[in-house]
């Protein structure tokens, strides 16, 4: 294999990669982003009480 079809391939291959990542990223935000939501809006409740002094 000439060097221009490993590179292609590399880049094929790294794309598929990202759009993986990109799909299983956007699955979790689909399957757990309200109880992430409701995770940072009860932890911003908690520590809104803590001032410094």
């Amino acid at each position: 294999m000439n060097r221009k079809g490993k590179r292609g391939t590399s880049f094929l291959e790294y794309a598929l990669l990202a759009a993986l990542v990109g799909i299983v990223g956007a699955v979790g935000v689909m399957k757990y982003g309200s109880a992430i939501s409701e995770f940072f809006s009860s932890l911003a409740t908690k520590t809104s009480d803590v001032t410094p002094k």
